[in-house]
């Protein structure tokens, strides 16, 4: 996908804060150290979860300090940089893919989110986002063993290839709902949402279903 965007964006006050212009700088980063392809600023945006006008900017000034370069209307990190972008510990493309809609759903419901990745007869947790109202009930190391319980949501979504739910089951003060993603590399992933019993998780079903299905996008977009 290539992109002519050249017009000076108008800026948000959120967004010209520092914070958040270090926050979206490094999401930038992040991305593009680990494609190895140059990448439309339409799909960098999409991925981060920025406007486009905004990774605009970002990527032009980050152009003048020899971070990216751009090539035919896309970018990519410049030459040597690559190497410092990556730490010893880096996550997976996919849970940097998935990142930005996890930590949206999660804001938005207060539900805690996950990402697995089938492997054999178990599960890898890719990615996991802590929910503020989930935090009371159960604290983050419980719930990353919660997740992978035989009981749990997630391996009714593999077995079934559909969203699945599961209501107090593996813990009497939650309830888990999960969505199944075929990952373009091979192999399924599951994303999981959980919620405490005295918050519905029904009217989430949809929209957990679509953010599955725009990760997958998002990771074939960028050749995950």
């Amino acid at each position: 996908m290539t992109d002519d965007s050249t017009a000076a964006p108008a800026v948000t006050s959120e967004e010209a804060t520092p914070a958040g212009v270090v926050h979206n700088t490094f999401a930038l980063v992040r991305v593009l150290s680990q494609v190895h392809r140059p990448v439309g600023v339409t799909d960098l945006a999409s991925v981060v979860g920025i406007p486009k006008t905004t990774a605009h900017r970002l990527l032009e000034q980050m152009a003048r300090e020899g971070i990216v370069t751009r090539r035919d209307h896309k970018w990519a990190l410049a030459p040597g940089f690559g190497d410092l972008a990556r730490p010893a510990h880096q996550p997976s493309p996919v849970a940097l893919v998935a990142r930005p809609r996890l930590q949206a759903l999660s804001q938005a419901t207060g539900a805690t989110l996950f990402l697995h990745r089938q492997s054999g007869d178990t599960l890898e947790t890719l990615w996991c986002w802590f929910g503020p109202h989930f935090r009371r009930v159960m604290p983050p190391a419980e719930q990353r063993l919660a997740a992978v319980h035989p009981a749990s949501a997630i391996w009714r979504a593999l077995r079934f290839g559909q969203l699945a739910a599961e209501y107090q089951e593996v813990h009497p003060g939650c309830n888990c709902i999960a969505a199944p993603v075929c990952l373009p590399s091979g192999g399924t992933g599951v994303v999981t949402l959980v919620r405490p019993d005295n918050l519905e998780v029904e009217s989430l079903k949809r929209p957990l279903e679509r953010v599955a299905s725009r990760i997958l996008s998002d990771m074939r977009r960028l050749g995950c």
